[in-house]
């Protein structure tokens, strides 16, 4: 499960990998959000599925992580929002600086 900054649940990935190619974030890093041992990664939350909870497609934007971890009870800390928009702005330019490295190797063949 994938939340953004805000807290909100904003897409559900069949695996790891499948979260990886969406966010374009470390599969390792990722595995580490959903264990806790890491709070983010890429400025996103991300959590597995508990067996347990049943969530469907009209709990997206409508779950938020705090909720979903008390349904989970598990304590976990988070970023405030400030802080998450400011790594997303962080990301974001870093992946724009990535594509102009491409368009610049582009242009040298």
């Amino acid at each position: 499960m994938i939340f953004n900054g805000a807290f909100g649940l904003v897409a559900i990935a069949r695996s790891i990998r499948a979260a990886a190619e969406v966010t374009n974030c470390n599969p390792q890093a990722i595995s580490l959000v959903c264990n806790g041992k890491y709070i983010s990664a890429g400025a996103l939350y991300f959590r597995h599925l508990d067996d347990n909870i049943e969530v469907d497609l009209t709990d997206l934007a409508e779950l938020t992580l705090k909720e979903y971890d008390k349904l989970c009870n598990a304590e976990r800390k988070y970023h405030s929002v400030r802080d998450m928009a400011r790594r997303r702005r962080i990301v974001k330019d870093k992946n724009k600086s990535n594509l102009n490295i491409y368009d610049d190797e582009q242009a040298k063949q």
